[in-house]
């Protein structure tokens, strides 16, 4: 049987099945946002044992974005073409393998090359994960819920993360932040085949567009590279690699225009369901990464906090991210994108302001309480966008592509902005010029906050997300 946009009509499982399918989906997902930040954590552990040298212990960490960002349109259009599950698995193995390479690495060389290989890994399944969610779930209700429950495993993805790094670090060693993802990884293979259903795109070719495959992946590597790095390598680098990746992303619209069977077709970028959403998530994501940033410093250099109390801190977020995301699929189905995302990022402002208000010494209440409804905003306004980024293309492993590419960009160009200002204004000097660079950094995120309301009010006409669906969720 045939969908709109030349898709197959996946066979939906029943309820159990479904319950199960969507554990294994969020475990998957969970597992990648949770590498991501507890491999940050041990990052210092990791370069006293192995032997780093000066900075080069920031590509096990540069190593996993890059193949990460660079690889995230290519494998969601391989997902279309050669099977959603078999992308997942074949990711899954991978990213498990890899990590066990990780652990045993005695070398430097052998930990960044195993971390690239997880990058590679993450980009086939994270994409993989989220359009067999959309293929198993009919849209509306069902569906809504469902995202929601992917988006709050994986906001307690980063907060077990930075608290699982520093606990697992200090009673088990470093190899064992790397080790944890086999057992997980190998579990999920041996469930996924019985319990999530393959989908694909019947009448698409079997052929991926190799210029553009090549173009679009060094040019964002290029480009992520560049903004991540700005921080650390100055203008000079940050212009040569941005050019670069520009150059690349610019002969990829041009070789996409030519070919037959492009590997993004361009039509898709003149969608305002697609359009407006990832623009949106883009500035999402710019202050996402970016407030953990400032309150990690704020936890450890302005407190004083070593890594685990800094970490046990964020808890508070996770308490409040996970029930925020379960809500938001059921207000989304309620009153629609629009309404839900412009509330939450009302929200996420109003949090910013909270704890950019005090963030000296005695600041913390505060600091903790802006967390709390900065992270509930931040939940209530991605899970509404992830449903409309999602539906609004039919090929679904693009549409997951393009909404993780957006995430991984908007996370660098934040991160970077955020990064820069925080140190332009402490290097002035003093423990007092730090708490003033970090509140310039959280009033930075105010103001993409600000930038991002009107993109989100302005979206796409019409709120398909609203509709009840038929099929109920067990």
């Amino acid at each position: 049987m045939g969908e709109a946009g030349g898709s197959a009509t996946p066979v939906r499982p029943q309820a159990a099945r479904k319950s199960l399918a969507l554990f294994l989906l969020c475990l998957a997902s969970f597992m990648a946002v949770v590498d991501d930040t507890i491999v940050t954590i041990a990052l210092p552990s990791m370069r006293r044992e192995l032997g780093f040298s000066g900075a080069d212990a920031q590509w096990v960490l540069n190593g996993y974005a890059l193949a990460f960002g660079g690889l995230l349109l290519l494998c969601g259009r391989a997902a279309d073409l050669w099977g959603r599950r078999r992308l997942f698995l074949a990711g899954l193995a991978l990213f498990g393998l890899s990590s066990l390479v990780g652990g045993l690495a005695p070398a430097p060389w052998v930990l960044v090359f195993a971390r690239v290989l997880q990058g590679v890994g993450a980009a086939a399944f994270v994409p993989a994960s989220l359009s067999l969610l959309t293929s198993i779930f009919a849209e509306g209700d069902e569906r809504n819920r469902a995202v929601g429950v992917y988006g709050g495993m994986a906001a307690l993805g980063f907060v077990v993360g930075m608290v699982g790094g520093g606990m697992i670090t200090e009673l088990l060693g470093w190899r064992w932040v790397l080790f944890v993802n086999v057992p997980v990884a190998l579990a999920a293979l041996l469930m996924t085949p019985a319990t999530v259903p393959e989908s694909r795109d019947e009448e698409a070719p079997r052929s991926l567009d190799v210029p553009g495959a090549a173009t679009v992946t060094l040019g964002l590597a290029a480009l992520i590279y560049a903004v991540s790095e700005a921080p650390e390598r100055g203008s000079a680098s940050t212009f040569i690699f941005g050019a670069v990746g520009a150059l690349l992303l610019v002969s990829f619209v041009v070789a996409e225009s030519r070919s037959g069977a492009p590997l993004v077709p361009l039509r898709v970028f003149a969608r305002r369901p697609v359009v407006f959403p990832n623009a949106a998530i883009f500035l999402q994501s710019m202050i996402g990464l970016s407030w953990l940033y400032v309150l990690t410093l704020y936890f450890q250099d302005v407190l004083g906090h070593g890594p685990l109390v800094a970490g046990l801190l964020f808890i508070p977020m996770t308490l409040s991210s996970v029930p925020a995301a379960l809500v938001a699929g059921r207000l989304t189905t309620r009153f629609g994108v629009k309404f839900t995302a412009a509330g939450g990022l009302v929200l996420v402002g109003a949090g910013l302001l909270l704890m950019a208000y005090a963030p000296g010494p005695g600041g913390l209440p505060f600091v903790l309480a802006g967390m709390v409804v900065g992270e509930t905003g931040f939940m209530l306004s991605n899970v509404p966008l992830t449903i409309a980024a999602t539906s609004g293309a039919d090929e679904r492993g693009l549409a997951s592509g393009l909404m993780n590419t957006s995430i991984q960009l908007g996370n660098a160009f934040g991160l970077a902005a955020v990064a820069t200002v925080v140190a332009a204004v402490a290097t002035s000097g003093g423990g007092e010029a730090l708490i003033g660079g970090l509140r310039w950094g959280l009033l930075l995120c105010v103001g993409i906050v600000l930038i991002a309301l009107p993109v989100v009010v302005l979206g796409p006409r019409g709120d398909a997300a609203r509709q009840k669906s038929p099929v109920r969720s067990g």
